[in-house]
């Protein structure tokens, strides 16, 4: 079906945009806690309009966009990382602080950045997906800052992602310019008949792959400037370690097995040798980090060469380990995050020191951070250990057994991260006492849904795996 006509086919998305209308609309006359609601109810609407569109391909606005199974699988986890951040995102208000109730909205219309990016099949229609997304990002940053430190940061973080997109924007017009195809998949088959070692093609894929490091977090750009960890809320960096990089891998993986994969260029060299650096980097940055919530910024700058690493097979089993990895991925950096959440309206504090006796005053949240952090090293039987096995082994059918090995290495260094933190827990006597802070039903609800599902993922392995080869194939049909 490939007509102007079939809008329809964005009913999902249709769905945010309305959401988000109500949202901005409600917050002039209600509190944030009614506009969380309604942006959680929103998301629900639209994960009921894209189950109606399962098992269907279908080429919107003339092949500007694909929801195909790959887009259709990328939507349900970015709807899923949605709600778990909303759901957590209420309990990340300090005392005497007045949210913005519009802040929902905003991350309403991120989403819809997100999902329109994972179906973008033209590179106009892909720069302004991922610009709808960074721009809502920059405003939820803004919109949450702390501080006046917070001001500068979030600056900092608008000049990264102007940087990014600068990237992005020349490196698809130096691939439009070398093949005269807007469409992904037709400039793939045009990118075949240029010699792959033009300086041209490799100044479009550094451009390219630069552009994205930004955004899936494998480089530690937007910690450089302190402020923006210290002063905008866990909650806002949830949602850029989930919606934000599941979107930019989501988009990256599509270009590699639709475009760069039908060329002769020896792009999977130039990954495998990036990923390898941001796993090696991220480990070793984050076992030097005296704060929980940077070291866990960090350990995602690992997780990201991880996912990176998939991408060195794109024609084999690679797109369905990288959709696998996200899924374990975002479950484990969410349910980490909002742990530190519900822990840190107790003791108002992100230091690892502080976290001593934590076991003792709130058992439950030591034990989902404890899953979380374990996860994140790749320790079986959690979500992460699956997840990266089936990435590394990606790898090695695509020929980079050394890759495989060098991830080994790093979940050791990131399994020794994850013991210091356990060990102050549940071992080292408290530093004060604790009163334990009533958490309302949307944090727990978080927790509680993020670690069983970094728990019973191995249970769930059968279908998710089905579902990720069905998104493989659709992507490589």
């Amino acid at each position: 079906m490939r007509t102007f006509g079939n809008l329809l086919a964005f009913s999902p998305e249709l769905w945010l945009v309305a959401g988000a209308a109500l949202v901005f609309a409600l917050a002039r006359f209600t509190s944030g806690a009614t506009t969380t609601a309604a942006a959680l109810i929103t998301i629900i609407l639209a994960f009921l309009a894209l189950a109606t569109q399962f098992k269907q391909t279908l080429t919107i606005l003339d092949g500007a966009f694909l929801l195909d199974g790959f887009a259709i699988v990328v939507d349900v986890i970015i709807l899923g990382c949605a709600a778990l951040v909303l759901l957590a995102g209420a309990a990340d208000i300090l005392p005497g602080e007045t949210p913005s109730p519009a802040l929902p909205g905003f991350l309403l219309l991120a989403t819809l950045g997100a999902m329109l990016a994972a179906s973008a099949a033209e590179m106009i229609a892909l720069f302004l997906a991922l610009e709808l997304l960074a721009i809502n990002l920059y405003v939820v940053a803004g919109l949450a800052r702390r501080g006046p430190a917070a001001s500068i940061a979030g600056f900092g973080y608008l000049t990264v992602g102007a940087a990014s997109s600068g990237l992005l924007l020349y490196g698809l017009a130096l691939l439009f310019g070398l093949t005269g195809q807007t469409r992904l998949a037709a400039a793939g088959q045009a990118l075949n008949a240029v010699a792959p070692n033009q300086a041209a093609v490799m100044l479009t894929l550094s451009l390219l792959l630069g552009g994205f490091a930004l955004r899936m977090g494998l480089l530690p750009a937007r910690w450089w400037t302190r402020g923006f960890e210290v002063g905008v809320p866990i909650r806002v960096v949830m949602l850029i370690e989930s919606v934000g990089v599941v979107a930019a891998f989501a988009v990256f993986g599509r270009l590699a097995a639709t475009t760069f994969s039908s060329s002769r260029i020896a792009y999977p060299a130039v990954i495998a040798g990036v990923a390898a650096v941001a796993m090696t980097a991220g480990n070793l940055l984050a076992l030097t980090q005296t704060s929980v919530r940077r070291l866990l910024a960090y350990s995602t700058i690992s997780q990201a060469g991880f996912a990176l690493a998939a991408l060195t097979n794109p024609k084999g089993t690679g797109i369905s380990a990288l959709l696998i990895f996200l899924v374990a991925l975002t479950l484990t950096s969410l349910g980490a995050f909002a742990a530190v959440i519900a822990y840190a309206r107790s003791i108002h504090s992100d230091a690892i020191s502080d976290l001593a006796g934590m076991s003792r005053w709130s058992p439950g949240l030591a034990i989902a951070l404890a899953v979380a952090l374990l996860s994140l090293a790749g320790l079986p039987p959690l979500a992460g250990f699956f997840g990266k096995l089936l990435v590394l082994q990606a790898a090695v059918n695509g020929g980079y057994a050394w890759l495989a090995v060098v991830g080994v290495v790093n979940m050791l260094f990131a399994g020794l991260g994850a013991v210091r933190i356990i060990r102050t827990m549940f071992v080292d006597p408290p530093v004060f006492e604790v009163t334990p802070a009533r958490l309302d039903r949307g944090i727990r609800a978080s927790v509680g849904l993020a670690a069983a599902g970094i728990v019973f993922m191995g249970l769930l392995l059968g279908p998710l795996y089905a579902a990720a080869t069905y998104g493989r194939n659709a992507l490589l049909h």
